[in-house]
């Protein structure tokens, strides 16, 4: 297998909470790799993979979703149809999001 397609999304979000994007996609293998590039205020700031859709050979949707922000992943590699990426950020702080998708063929 190689890497077949790469796409790039970045996001950034700030105020007290979480603050999420969606990406829906054709179902497919796909590495996704996330970081937080950027940060302003002070206090605990996080990003990271909030949820995802695993494609079963069924060809249903298996929804997996982490919870709150100290369980996100930084990395799913699964057959996906969509991944809800996620910044997590307090009072006057401003966080940058940078995913990295692989897609498998």
């Amino acid at each position: 297998m190689a890497v077949t397609r790469i796409d790039w999304h970045w996001f950034s979000a700030g105020g007290n909470g979480y603050h999420t994007v969606d990406i829906n996609l054709p179902p497919a293998l796909v590495g996704t790799s996330v970081s937080l590039y950027g940060a302003t205020g002070g206090g605990t700031q996080y990003a990271g993979i909030r949820h995802f859709r695993r494609r079963l050979d069924s060809g249903a949707d298996q929804d997996v979703d982490f919870g709150e922000w100290p369980s996100w992943p930084p990395l799913v590699f699964d057959r996906i149809s969509g991944i809800t990426l996620a910044i997590a950020t307090g009072t006057d702080q401003a966080g940058w999001l940078l995913a990295r998708l692989d897609f498998w063929g």
